[in-house]
C-alpha cells in the first residue's frame, strides 16, 4: 500500500493523463506522416488514379519511401473501388503495413472514405488485423470520431453518426477487441468525448464491454471523467448498461476520484446525483477519498463544498496514513483552501503517519509539517479569528 507522500510530483492520474493524451498524438502523428507524400508524386499517382489508361500501365510493385502500396495510395489518391478491387485481384495484399504500422483499411478508416472501406472489406481485407498499438480498424475509427457533433444541440446527436465506425460494426469488427494498453474502442470514444460514437458502440443489442478494464484496470467512465465529457459521464450513467459506477483501477481511483483531482467539477456532480455517494468513501491506496483530491487539486473551493455538503464524509476525515483534506491542502499550498477548511471547522492538530522513515518508525506529522516540508508558505489563523475568503479560486504559494 502507498502513502500520500510518496507520490510523484505529478499524480498517478496526471501521469496517466500524459501518456494517453500522448498515446493518441502519436497515433495520429504516424497516420498524418503516412498520408504525407512529394507533391511531384502526389501529382503523378493522382493522374494514375484519373486516368483508365495510366492505371492499366502502373507498375503493380510501386512503393513510396514509406512503404506505401499503390492500395494505400488509392486511398488519398483519388482512387475508387473498382481501383481497390481490381488491386486485389491482381494480388497486392491488403494486409500490408506502412512503416509506420497501419494498412490500407486503417488508412481508409482514417479518411472516413466508406466506398473504400466496403470495397476491401468484399475484397478479403481482415477488419481486425491490427496496426500500429495494436489498433484495429475500429480503434481508427473511434479516435478519429468522424462526424462528431462537437457544438451541435444535443437533440441532433442521434441523427448525425459515423458511416465508417457503422460500417466496420456491419461487417463484425469486435467491439471489445483490446489495443497494446487493453484499451478497447469504447475507451477511446469516451476519452476524445465522442458521445454519438459512443452512443453507437452502445446501441441497443451491442456486445460492448461497458466495464471493460484496460492494462490498468481503468473503465470508459474512468477516462470520460478524467478528461470532463459531461455529456458521456451522464450517457453512461444514465443508461440502461449494468454500469459498475465505483469501479477501481490499480491505484485505488474511482471515476470520482479522477475528476476531483483534476478539477471536473461538472462531472463530479453528474456522479454523485447519478449514482450516489459510495464512491465519496472509497479510499485510494494514496488513503484519499474523493474529498482529499479535491483538496489535492485545490483550485476549486465550490467542489469542495460540494463534496462537504453530502453530509458522507467529515472535513476532519483521516485516511489510512491519518492525514485530512488539510493536510493535502496544506502539502500543495492552497492557501484560500487551507483558509476555507479552517473556518469550516477543519482540526490543524490531527496528525498523519508517515511510514517512509529509514528507520522504519513512523512520524506522527500536524498539516503545518506537511506545508513547511513543501516550503510552502501558509498563515494559520485559528477559526475564531479568520475571516472567510470571498473568492472560489484557491491560490498557490510556494
Amino acid at each position: 500500500m502507498g502513502n500520500y507522500k510518496s507520490r510523484p510530483t505529478q499524480t498517478c492520474t496526471d501521469e496517466w493523463k500524459k501518456k494517453v493524451s500522448e498515446s493518441y498524438s502519436v497515433i495520429i502523428e504516424r497516420l498524418e506522416d503516412d498520408l504525407r507524400i512529394k507533391d511531384s508524386e502526389l501529382i503523378d499517382l493522382k493522374q494514375v488514379f484519373s486516368s483508365d489508361e495510366a492505371f492499366q500501365k502502373v507498375n503493380l510493385n510501386y512503393r513510396t519511401e514509406s512503404g506505401l502500396s499503390l492500395l494505400h495510395l488509392c486511398c488519398m489518391c483519388g482512387g475508387n473501388k473498382v481501383h481497390i478491387r481490381t488491386l486485389m485481384l491482381k494480388g497486392l495484399r491488403p494486409s500490408r503495413l506502412t512503416r509506420n504500422g497501419f494498412t490500407a483499411l486503417h488508412l481508409a478508416v482514417y479518411k472516413d472514405n466508406a466506398e473504400l472501406v466496403t470495397a476491401m472489406l468484399h475484397g478479403g481485407a481482415d477488419i481486425q488485423q491490427v496496426g500500429y498499438g495494436a489498433l484495429t480498424a475500429l480503434h481508427i475509427a473511434t479516435i478519429a470520431g468522424h462526424h462528431e457533433v462537437g457544438t451541435a444541440p444535443r437533440f441532433c446527436d442521434m441523427i448525425i453518426i459515423c458511416p465508417v465506425a457503422k460500417l466496420l460494426l456491419k461487417f463484425g469488427a469486435d467491439v471489445n477487441v483490446s489495443g497494446e494498453v487493453g484499451d478497447r474502442p469504447l475507451h477511446l470514444a469516451a476519452a476524445k468525448g465522442f458521445l454519438s460514437v459512443v452512443k453507437m458502440l452502445l446501441a441497443e443489442g451491442s456486445k460492448t464491454e461497458v466495464n471493460a478494464q484496460d492494462n490498468e484496470d481503468h473503465v470508459p467512465l474512468h477516462f470520460c471523467a478524467r478528461f470532463g465529457h459531461r455529456e458521456v459521464v451522464h450517457f453512461l450513467l444514465q443508461g440502461n448498461f449494468e454500469l459498475q459506477p465505483h469501479s477501481v483501477n490499480i491505484y485505488g481511483d474511482t471515476p470520482l476520484h479522477l475528476a476531483c483531482y483534476n478539477g471536473k467539477f461538472e462531472v463530479v456532480k453528474e456522479i454523485v446525483q447519478l449514482s450516489g455517494t459510495e464512491s465519496l468513501s472509497k479510499e485510494n491506496i494514496f488513503s484519499e477519498t474523493a474529498f482529499h483530491s479535491a483538496c489535492t487539486y485545490g483550485k476549486s473551493l465550490e467542489m469542495v463544498k460540494f463534496l462537504l455538503g453530502q453530509n458522507a464524509m467529515s472535513i476532519n476525515h483521516q485516511g489510512r496514513d491519518g492525514h485530512t483534506g488539510l493536510h493535502s491542502a496544506c502539502f500543495h499550498g492552497h492557501i484560500r483552501l487551507v483558509q476555507f477548511l479552517l473556518d469550516s471547522g477543519a482540526d490543524m492538530n490531527l496528525v498523519a503517519c508517515d511510514p517512509s522513515r529509514s528507520s522504519g518508525e513512523k512520524e506522527e506529522q500536524t498539516c503545518l509539517m506537511w506545508a513547511y516540508e513543501k516550503v510552502v508558505v501558509v498563515t494559520v489563523v485559528l477559526p475564531s479569528s479568520s475571516s472567510s475568503s470571498s473568492s472560489s479560486d484557491c491560490s498557490t504559494t510556494q
